[in-house]
């Protein structure tokens, strides 16, 4: 994958990991919400000095910005994982509790013992 695209790709990722808006983050960086959207749809390249500020403010080293990990994966596992990552504490525990309720039916289903007819 070329270099900005998964630069692009994990600062979206890891802003949205710690749920900082592009407002918030433009405003760590002292810069405009119009100029951390442009990074991110790919129509400007920040500075050496910017990717330093930004992935500061993001809680990483700098260098994981530019780490494709995405190609190591499977597209679908990626997805899911950046699904998961997305959700609230509130909406995993909904689906925890979703997903302990479908598998506890089908166990029982798998349980229940034969009938003849």
């Amino acid at each position: 994958m070329e270099m900005m695209k998964v630069f692009i790709y994990n600062m979206k990722k890891y802003r949205k990991k710690r749920r900082i808006s592009q407002m918030k983050l433009a405003g760590m960086l002292e810069t405009s919400t119009s100029y951390i959207g442009e990074i991110e749809i790919n129509s400007r390249v920040p500075s050496l000095a910017m990717v330093e500020k930004i992935a500061n403010a993001l809680n990483i080293e700098p260098f994981r910005l530019f780490v494709d990990e995405k190609e190591e994966k499977d597209d679908s596992i990626q997805e899911a994982e950046d699904y998961l990552e997305s959700l609230t504490t509130k909406e995993r525990k909904d689906l925890t509790q979703r997903i302990v309720k479908r598998i506890t039916s089908e166990v029982e289903l798998i349980l229940q013992p034969e009938t003849d007819v």
